[in-house]
C-alpha cells in the first residue's frame, strides 16, 4: 500500500510540475509585485491536446526585459503573428507572466 501512495504522489507532482505555468505561476502574480510591459505574438505554436492531429493550437507571445528574451504560450485562439498584447510581470521573477487581462 504505501508504494502506491508514493507512486500516486509521485504522478501528482510530475503533473503538477508539467502545468507549473497555469496552476502556480500566473495565479502567484496576483499576490507579487508586477509591471507590464507589451509584447509581440511570434510564429512559434503552442499545440493543444491533440493538436499535432487535428492542427488545434495558439501562438506563443515574447517580450524583451534587460536584454533577455521570455515567452510564454497565450492560451488564445484569437491571437495573430504580429499583434501587440500588454504583458503582466513578476518585478523579481519575469518567467512568471501572463497577457493582460483587457476588462
Amino acid at each position: 500500500m504505501n508504494k502506491k501512495k508514493t507512486l500516486l504522489l509521485l504522478i501528482f507532482l510530475v503533473l503538477i510540475f508539467l502545468n507549473k505555468n497555469v496552476l502556480i505561476y500566473r495565479p502567484l502574480l496576483n499576490f507579487v509585485t508586477t509591471k507590464t510591459i507589451t509584447g509581440k505574438i511570434i510564429d512559434k505554436k503552442n499545440f493543444l491536446r491533440r493538436g499535432y492531429l487535428t492542427n488545434a493550437s495558439n501562438f506563443y507571445y515574447e517580450f524583451n526585459i534587460s536584454g533577455k528574451e521570455y515567452s510564454n504560450p497565450s492560451y488564445d485562439n484569437n491571437y495573430k503573428i504580429g499583434d501587440f498584447v500588454l504583458i503582466v510581470y513578476s518585478e523579481s521573477f519575469p518567467f512568471m507572466n501572463r497577457i493582460k487581462e483587457v476588462k
